[in-house]
């Protein structure tokens, strides 16, 4: 059974206000520009499935190990292993996935947000079970969101402090995790105030999910201290699938998504101007 926490006005606008994950808005479709164009080369599809200290820029996998990573960056958005960032956008930009479907777990968000790509979402139904028996509440604040929802949401963020706060904070339209079906903003009910704040990632569930959510394929996307790196501040709460085994050897290697596929840094936008 879908259970549904009330969700007033005030929480609905904190959401798309507050949601500042490294998956928000891009540039409208009409006006394409030079940051639409990734730094990845095309894969075929159907790709396999499957507090830290400040971090070095270095990008390059451990050299310390002769093992190879267990999976490589993807340009194609139907693969869990693409890599979506400042600087690769989705191809196309108003990507959206066949597959989605509500997870069966506690949802606290608005109801047009609270989808995932089908195998991340049960894994995410593994995970707040595992948390549950473990005596840690969790809730589904985010999940998937179209392009035009994100559209909205990086405007609202370009209106309230301008392009380059929100450059920071939000995710441009078609640069988002949350577009792939496959990144989900999670919070906990016993620490309403901790919702999409790094204060989060203190608290028991927080702790707890940092800790185990790489055995269910989940990663922490924008781990503290790799701003430089992946573009965006520390997320707690933000959760990226790429499967368990990608998930178990980039926790293991303790490095970002970039640094694990050596992908460049992505800081920022290709084009530095908002669109």
């Amino acid at each position: 059974m879908r259970l549904f926490r009330p969700v007033s006005v005030t929480l609905v606008a904190a959401v798309l206000l507050v949601a500042c994950d490294a998956d928000g808005p891009i540039t409208s479709p009409s006006a394409p520009d030079q940051s639409r164009h990734s730094t990845l080369a095309s894969e075929d599809p159907g790709g396999p499935s499957e507090a830290e200290p400040d971090r070095s820029t270095e990008t390059h996998p451990d050299e310390d190990t002769e093992e190879r990573p267990v999976s490589e960056a993807s340009a194609d958005p139907n693969s869990i292993h693409v890599l979506v960032n400042k600087r690769n956008p989705l191809d196309p930009l108003d990507y959206a996935p066949s597959d989605l479907v509500t997870p069966e777990v506690a949802l606290h968000g608005p109801q047009e947000a609270m989808q995932l790509r089908a195998e991340p979402a049960e894994a995410l139904e593994e995970l707040f079970a595992a948390a549950d028996q473990e005596g840690h509440s969790l809730s589904m604040i985010s999940g998937y969101r179209s392009y035009d929802y994100q559209v909205q949401v990086y405007d609202q963020h370009v209106a309230a402090n301008g392009h380059e706060a929100a450059d920071r904070i939000s995710a441009r339209p078609g640069h988002s995790e949350h577009q792939t079906g496959l990144a989900v903003d999670i919070d906990t009910p016993n620490a309403a105030e901790t919702t999409l704040n790094q204060a989060f990632g203190d608290t028991p569930e927080g702790q707890w999910v940092a800790e185990n959510s790489h055995e269910f394929g989940f990663i922490i996307r924008y781990p503290q201290g790799a701003e430089e790196i992946t573009g965006f501040s520390y997320e707690p709460w933000h959760l990226r699938y790429v499967g368990r085994e990608t998930a178990r050897d980039v926790v293991e290697r303790d490095l970002t998504l970039e640094q694990y596929w050596d992908q460049p840094p992505a800081p920022d936008y290709l084009d530095s101007e908002g669109g």
